[in-house]
């Protein structure tokens, strides 16, 4: 049995609740899911990262 790693997404357990939209300029979002690409992340994945890395700073 080989078991499945995924590179994005939730972790086992976490359920998906809500969405966060945000407007972007068509040439910001093609260079932001190119970066993306070329190191091989998912933009929802780095958001919410982002996200919660900023929740911790505000907090401190």
């Amino acid at each position: 049995m080989s078991s499945n790693i995924r590179k994005a997404g939730r972790p086992p357990g976490r359920k998906k609740t809500s969405k966060i939209e945000i407007l972007l300029e068509p040439e910001v979002k093609e260079q932001f899911m190119n970066c993306l690409r070329i190191e091989g992340k998912c933009a929802s994945t780095e958001i919410g990262n982002w996200i919660r890395e900023y929740i911790k700073k505000v907090r401190e």
